[in-house]
């Protein structure tokens, strides 16, 4: 995917515009943090199927995907998800914050990605924003986790997910905005694969440089 970032179109409008000079719309009324910038949600499988070496590096990736979207100008949130879903962290730029929130992963139970999307569409409904869902397996409750991820993108939600070879890749394909945003790692790269999948994210924030 081209990068891209936050400018000002000819008319002084906020676009998203790529290095070849192209503008993108933005989504409507985006959701910003109150530190002003855009938000992305990163939901993290914890069901029992992560259990060992698959959780220890989703803890390690998910602080790598954390620096790499500040460094692109975000806020993000946390969520986790076994067989209940919970927001661990509300959108931050506090990196202690982050880490302290991930430490919350512990792999058990089975996996309700539903209430995770729920859970990130009620923050960013109305306003756009990013949703990133990091899992290995298959969803409890596949049609109501497409359901929900529609409406998502019909509120110009964009979702992106990082999923092991295991992970049922026809539903994730589906779950994602574009087919694109899926990325498919193998267990043994699943820490590297959340820093990737961070430099796919839409677009960066004004006079805020990296990523």
């Amino acid at each position: 995917m081209e990068n891209r970032f936050l400018s000002f179109g000819r008319d002084g409008k906020p676009v998203i515009k790529s290095f070849d000079g192209k503008e993108y719309p933005l989504p409507l009324n985006p959701s910003v943090s109150r530190e002003g910038r855009p938000v992305v949600f990163l939901a993290v499988d914890n069901s029992s199927s992560m259990e060992g070496e698959k959780i220890s590096q989703a803890k390690q990736g998910a602080l790598d995907f954390a620096r790499t979207a500040l460094r692109k100008g975000y806020s993000v949130g946390l969520i986790k998800f076994d067989t209940e879903a919970s927001l661990i962290c509300e959108p931050t730029i506090n990196i202690s914050s982050i880490s302290s929130a991930i430490e919350k992963f512990t792999a058990g139970g089975i996996t309700n990605l539903t209430d995770a999307l729920k859970i990130a569409f009620a923050k960013l409904k109305g306003k756009g924003g990013c949703a990133v869902i990091a899992t290995d397996g298959y969803p409890t409750e596949r049609s109501s986790a497409l359901d929900t991820a529609d409406r998502m993108k019909k509120n110009r939600i964009e979702i992106l997910a990082i999923s092991t070879e295991d992970a049922d890749q026809d539903f994730i394909s589906r779950l994602v905005s574009r087919k694109d945003l899926n990325l498919k790692v193998r267990d043994a790269e699943l820490k590297t694969g959340f820093k990737r999948i961070a430099e796919k994210l839409p677009y960066k924030a004004i006079g805020y440089g990296g990523g």
